[in-house]
């Protein structure tokens, strides 16, 4: 049952990155493939770093799989009740033909991708380049750091969560994408962040049941 767990726990991670896609296709901001591998693999890297971390910790921790799975539940209520402010739920217009510096601070950066996942763009030339997705990558990544931890703790495997997240990341982002472009609403953020948030707590809940 862990794989499935594995499966279930990377696709909730990445319910927000499906969000994320919506966004961008509304705004018809291009992520070519190389992009979205570059995320994906990104996600993947820190989600194993994070499962290992709790997996280690675990062998010190007397009921880490009730602490993980608290976690997880945690994790899940917050993302479920947690509401976008305007700047967030609104998505940037692309200025035209304007051109800014890429020299920005990194740290900047990503906390100015975390609030609105179009500022990503930095040149806002509507594309989405392998540098660029570095910087998105890491900000979505943030989302599979506790969640990673609190799978470890119960027992996941870092490997077969890794690759789940990899996986998912690539096809969530790519399927909002289309949604957002071919329905020009990107009403279909709010629900994928609702249900990511419940997935992880009927995730959290199983874990501690077993």
């Amino acid at each position: 049952m862990h794989i499935l767990s594995a499966l279930l726990v990377g696709l909730a991670a990445n319910l927000d990155n499906f969000g994320v896609g919506v966004s961008y296709g509304v705004q018809k901001i291009r992520i070519p493939f190389l992009s979205n591998f570059f995320i994906a693999l990104l996600s993947g890297f820190i989600t194993f770093i994070a499962v290992f971390t709790g997996h280690f910790l675990s062998h010190f921790i007397a009921v880490a799989n009730m602490l993980g799975a608290i976690l997880i539940i945690l994790i899940g209520i917050w993302v479920t009740v947690h509401k976008p402010t305007a700047e967030q739920a609104l998505p940037a217009a692309v200025p035209a033909m304007k051109t800014y510096s890429i020299s920005i601070k990194p740290l900047s950066t990503i906390v100015k991708i975390t609030k609105n996942p179009s500022m990503a763009d930095i040149d806002a030339n509507g594309f989405i380049s392998s540098r660029e997705a570095i910087a998105l990558g890491l900000t979505l990544s943030f989302n599979c750091i506790a969640t990673g931890i609190g799978a470890g703790l119960t027992g996941l495997s870092p490997l077969p969560l890794a690759i789940s997240v990899c996986l998912f990341s690539l096809l969530t982002i790519s399927s909002g994408y289309w949604a957002g472009w071919k329905t020009a609403s990107d009403r279909l953020e709010g629900y994928s962040q609702f249900l990511s948030g419940a997935m992880l707590i009927l995730i959290g809940i199983y874990e501690l049941l077993n």
